[in-house]
């Protein structure tokens, strides 16, 4: 039974998180209207705690820049080498409607 109350599309976006000052390059795997996951692409010595808040960049179509405000809701180191981390996030501020490819 799936619990999600939005649907997910998977999306593979290039992003950036921004999280207490330090950046790191990601990939959104799936996002919805209200939530994203990410897989960092290096991550060794991040330390990611839930309701910490991020700022998430990606460009959903070339030369257009969306930038989000969010809350890490959860996050896992990934297997086996656990170099990496996948983070759940909550969307503070849906600013959908400033970009064309969502509308």
């Amino acid at each position: 039974m799936e619990r999600r109350r939005h649907k997910r599309i998977a999306v593979g976006y290039k992003a950036e998180i921004t999280c207490n000052g330090k950046r790191c390059e990601c990939v959104i795997e799936n996002l919805s209207s209200t939530g994203v996951n990410i897989v960092t692409v290096s991550s060794a010595g991040a330390d990611y705690k839930p309701q910490e808040n991020i700022e998430l960049k990606f460009e959903p179509r070339p030369g257009e820049t969306l930038s989000l405000m969010c809350r890490i809701k959860w996050s896992r180191k990934t297997m086996p080498h656990r170099l990496t981390d996948r983070l759940g996030l909550e969307i503070l501020d849906p600013s959908w409607d400033r970009s064309t490819y969502f509308v």
